[in-house]
């Protein structure tokens, strides 16, 4: 049921990919045929997992969106439409749950309708708050929820332009029952890797259902919740594609995580409020399985150092607190400074051509190519440190503490 539900889905891209996600929680805990109350234990389970994401800062629905989510929402469970697009996708998951329960929805019939004529794309049946029923040849638009603008506008509007003339035809509006709305929305939840500097974060992974049934635990579970909770906590966002990988890469380290292979590589979908439109400002596909390597053995070995007594970490100024990092850390916290404020009095930023150098150098795998990484910054820190350059006071601590003979030895 749920393979063909996926299968009858006629495009490609963000809302196909939430789909996956969210159709793999329901895959895990009841396979891929699952009744009713199969359904309404997982959707349940899988909201009861990702609570903390339901409850994350997002954005505030717009007028438009508000006003149609408004109408929707009292004609299907009397309630009104929240503030933002968090609450609404919470509040969508938990009613869903109810009409599974209540056998208002029957899943086959919701998750095998797609319908597609001139006005748009139906998925799933007609609900009118009461009854539901497959779509006649012409479906009732009021008793569907368009897709949220958050997830739509990225799909139709070109990267990085204004307002432009919609997509227009078949794929122009999708519109959405209960069911399949919960499921988009789970898969929100699950890719959701922040909402940063206005900006949202969510990583996704095409294909994931080939991966349907038994692999798939692990991808979702042991990788991906792992690595957009990297994002969460420690409010990664993206300067350079180095310094955002690198610094997942790090938090992974730092919490001693292992991802399974299958779960790379990764669709990060960047999506900003551009004007009046969301915009995908940037889709990369992310591989941190050499970086991870690497950085989880630094950690160790940086770890055992200390245990013996010896002093591996740098203190850097934070506000009015010193914080002790590990010298790999502050330096990856010093080139984003320096990609924030532009060039320095040199007309160069050291410290980040530092670190895209060492990531070219860790993810060629070439343990060569990394030598020779570590050395050259190594002689361009110390003629730096010895010469009459200019660079910060805290550069200069952190390239010494670099410099120090056991962490070059952690660094090889």
């Amino acid at each position: 049921m749920l393979l063909e539900a996926l299968a009858k889905y006629p495009y490609d891209g963000l809302t196909r990919e939430l789909l996956s996600l969210g159709m793999s929680w329901v895959v895990m805990n009841s396979g891929l045929e699952p009744d009713a109350e199969e359904l309404a234990d997982s959707i349940e389970g899988a909201l009861r997992s990702l609570r903390d994401r339901a409850k994350a800062h997002t954005s505030k629905m717009g007028r438009n969106d508000r006003s149609s989510f408004d109408k929707v929402l009292k004609a299907w469970f009397n309630r009104s439409a929240p503030e933002t697009y968090g609450e609404l996708f919470e509040l969508i998951i938990e009613e869903t749950v109810k009409l599974l329960r209540k056998g208002t929805i029957n899943p086959k019939e919701s998750l095998t309708t797609v319908r597609v004529d001139k006005d748009g794309t139906y998925l799933g049946v007609e609900y009118d708050g009461e009854t539901s029923k497959l779509p006649g040849k012409k479906p009732k638009a009021d008793h569907y929820a368009i897709l949220p603008a958050i997830i739509k506008q990225p799909e139709y509007y070109e990267r990085q332009s204004g307002f432009l003339t919609p997509t227009t035809g078949q794929k122009a509006q999708i519109r959405l029952d209960p069911l399949w709305f919960s499921l988009v929305a789970l898969g929100f939840f699950t890719g959701f890797a922040g909402f940063i500097g206005g900006k949202y974060y969510l990583m996704t992974k095409p294909g994931i259902e080939g991966l349907w049934p038994y692999e798939v635990e692990d991808v979702i579970v042991k990788g991906l919740l792992p690595l957009t909770e990297a994002g969460i906590s420690d409010r990664v966002s993206l300067s350079t594609e180095e310094l955002y990988e690198m610094k997942l890469a790090m938090k992974l380290a730092e919490e001693d995580r292992t991802l399974p292979d299958g779960v790379y590589p990764v669709t990060l979908h960047l999506i900003s409020l551009e004007g009046q439109v969301y915009t995908e400002l940037k889709t990369l596909q992310l591989d941190l399985s050499g970086l991870s390597r690497y950085l989880n053995a630094y950690v160790e070995r940086i770890r055992a150092l200390s245990a013996s007594g010896l002093q591996m970490t740098v203190g850097l100024k934070e506000g009015k607190a010193t914080v002790h990092k590990y010298p790999l850390w502050a330096l990856v916290d010093i080139a984003e400074k320096e990609l924030g404020r532009g060039v320095n009095g040199d007309g160069e930023m050291l410290a980040y051509i530092f670190v895209k150098d060492l990531y070219r150098a860790i993810n060629s795998g070439d343990r060569r190519l990394i030598e020779d990484s570590v050395f050259r910054l190594f002689r361009q820190g110390r003629a730096l440190l010895e010469g009459s350059g200019r660079a910060s006071g805290e550069l200069r601590k952190v390239l010494k503490a670099f410099m120090w003979r056991e962490h070059l030895g952690v660094l090889l």
